[in-house]
């Protein structure tokens, strides 16, 4: 397959998956597994590097009013949060670094965790009264969600949700929480690929693509979460762990 479609395919799967609660990285890892490209870390790394200037353009007011009030509750508890995620990040980078064969049970994990915040949420905002508590908790599940088929916007956003945050600080929220934990993860990459580290054409135009349709998605999570329309993700996910195990257990 010609590397500019496989890079427009990779960068389109990435770009509608990163933000919406289905979990990019197990629709990437399933589409490498099916021959379209390469099980790269350093190539996946660039396509989300492409979704996280997508959410620095769609919050860059957001952003800029943080960097203006550095000691802000929302600053902290970026920062707070960033901690456990780094450290659970790096766990599962060294000691696990392919959970492949589980793919399927992460997808189904994500189903349930979007299921949660119909079933348990606060009536008050958690946030609001322990700062230190809430960041902790959510990196911890910013943390977890580093396993391919687990959601990280949906896995952060519906443990929010349970805390009782509203969906317009989840949505922020979850998407502000990327930033330093992607720049961290595409420096590790880097610094650890041997000068071997490079952006071809198809790659160029993964990352392009991935930056448009990330924005697109965006928006349409945003809006859905409004609405409080998880459950359809749910529904997908779930969908998706049964396509996972068929690809994984019976075809191949």
């Amino acid at each position: 397959m010609n590397e500019y479609l496989i890079g427009f395919i990779l960068g389109l799967i990435q770009g509608l998956t990163e933000f919406l609660p289905v979990s990019s990285s197990g629709h990437l890892v399933l589409a490498e597994k099916a021959g379209i490209g390469e099980v790269s870390v350093l190539n996946n790394l660039t396509l989300h590097f492409a979704t996280l200037v997508a959410v620095v353009i769609f919050y860059r007011k957001k952003i800029l009013e943080l960097l203006k009030k550095p000691k802000s509750k929302e600053m902290k508890f970026i920062l707070i949060a960033s901690l456990p995620t780094a450290v659970m990040a790096g766990v599962i980078r060294f000691l696990l670094p392919d959970t492949t064969e589980y793919l399927p049970f992460f997808f189904i994990t994500t189903s349930f965790i979007l299921i949660l915040p119909y079933i348990i949420k606060r009536k008050d905002d958690l946030m609001e009264r322990k700062l230190v508590l809430t960041s902790v908790i959510v990196g911890i599940a910013q943390g977890i969600a580093c396993f391919n088929g687990i959601s990280r916007s949906g896995t952060t956003t519906s443990v929010m949700r349970i805390m009782g945050i509203n969906e317009e600080k989840c949505a922020s929220n979850s998407f502000l929480l990327s930033i330093p934990i992607i720049l961290g993860s595409c420096l590790v990459e880097i610094l650890s690929s041997d000068g071997n580290f490079h952006i071809d054409g198809g790659t160029f135009i993964g990352m392009i693509t991935a930056f448009i349709f990330g924005l697109i998605s965006i928006k349409v999570f945003v809006t859905l979460l409004k609405k409080n329309r998880f459950y359809v993700f749910a529904v997908y996910t779930f969908f998706m762990g049964i396509v996972a195990f068929v690809y994984l257990y019976v075809v191949r």
